[in-house]
């Protein structure tokens, strides 16, 4: 459903562009995890454009979550966003558990009024994104 007038703005942070760092995306998605990932969500922009919505990607790097966090605060404290969604990737691992903490705090914070929503791959950020804005898919 396409719709006119001001996007509604969605933060979403992942592995994206890192996922071939992380040992869990590797093995899911194969080797060039990282393009995949892209490509998948993509895909899922794409859609989501096309009901209103605006997604802006935030990737998370495993291996430097302090750049992480700074990019992501920086990101979230740049406009008012409808939602926040963060990954599979980055928040189904023990190993991404701090970062993830880390995350939903900044959004508590920075953009209290923002929904937090999840999703379970780049290709179904349009899921949570429906599932959590159903009026704009009637």
């Amino acid at each position: 459903m396409a719709t006119t007038g001001e996007p509604k703005y969605i933060l979403s942070a992942g592995l994206g562009r890192f996922a071939s760092m992380d040992a869990n995306a590797a093995k899911h998605f194969g080797p060039g995890a990282g393009e995949k990932a892209r490509e998948l969500l993509a895909g899922s922009i794409a859609k989501a454009k096309a009901a209103g919505f605006e997604v802006i990607g935030e990737d998370v790097n495993p291996t430097d979550p302090e750049d992480t966090i700074r990019r992501f605060t920086e990101q979230l404290s740049s406009r008012k966003w409808a939602a926040v969604n963060v990954g599979y990737g980055v928040r189904g691992h023990k190993e991404h558990t701090e970062t993830f903490e880390r995350l939903l705090d900044a959004c508590r914070r920075i953009s209290p009024d923002a929904k937090i929503i999840f999703s379970n791959g780049p290709d179904e950020v349009i899921t949570a994104i429906r599932r959590n804005f159903p009026e704009n898919f009637q």
